[in-house]
């Protein structure tokens, strides 16, 4: 599977491009702005634009889903908590948004243990509250798609609605007894490893404690 970085939005949200070699299917996870950036990627990278998979629903993960969704048709697959979030009037946050949004059609709701083809690529989805109670993230072979969850040596913030501190730490536990490593692709800030988080990230290492 091929994994393209494009970092977009004011809030420098990593989106990320995927694209299955076997099929040319192309996937989306979390396309949080700057349609046309994303589109001019797709295009060059060639294949069809078929899924749209968000981890959580904040507006800075999702403001260019639903013109994606438009051109393309791709099927978009969130949590069924974090649904209301895909609103207008909750994600067009004055300031942030510089393009028209209208809420996406949801035409899959995310659930702990599913699993999602691209082709002959897989995704894991594993629900991982603590950001949002919709909060999920996605493996797939050696990689994990770790959204507003886990991040290098830190880990999403809690204090937004449906945040939890508690869950988060339940969350990054769960995430810590994952058997073996993952190349962790979060949805801010720079590439890290589970191995290196379990050694490193305080907030992993107290959910490890408990």
């Amino acid at each position: 599977m091929i994994i393209e970085h494009i970092p977009v939005g004011m809030l420098h949200t990593n989106c990320y491009l995927l694209k299955d070699e076997a099929t040319g299917l192309l996937a989306v996870v979390d396309p949080g702005a700057q349609t046309e950036k994303i589109e001019k990627r797709v295009a060059e990278l060639g294949g069809e634009l078929s899924l749209i998979l968000l981890t959580h629903g904040h507006f800075d993960h999702v403001l260019a889903a639903p013109a994606l969704q438009r051109k393309t048709g791709a099927r978009l697959w969130i949590h069924k908590a974090d649904e209301r979030f895909l609103a207008p009037e909750v994600a067009a946050k004055p300031g942030y948004i510089r393009e028209e949004y209208t809420a996406p059609h949801v035409d899959g709701y995310l659930e702990d243990g599913m699993e999602i083809d691209l082709g002959q690529s897989r995704f894991t989805v594993y629900n991982t509250p603590g950001h949002s109670r919709g909060s999920c993230i996605f493996i797939s072979d050696d990689v994990m798609f770790s959204g507003d969850t886990l991040f290098h040596e830190c880990c999403g913030r809690c204090d937004l609605e449906g945040g939890s501190f508690d869950d988060m730490l339940s969350s990054l536990r769960r995430i810590a007894e994952l058997p073996g490593n993952y190349r962790v692709l979060p949805g801010h800030d720079i590439p890290t490893s589970l191995d290196y988080e379990r050694r490193s990230n305080p907030y992993m290492k107290e959910a490890m404690r408990r």
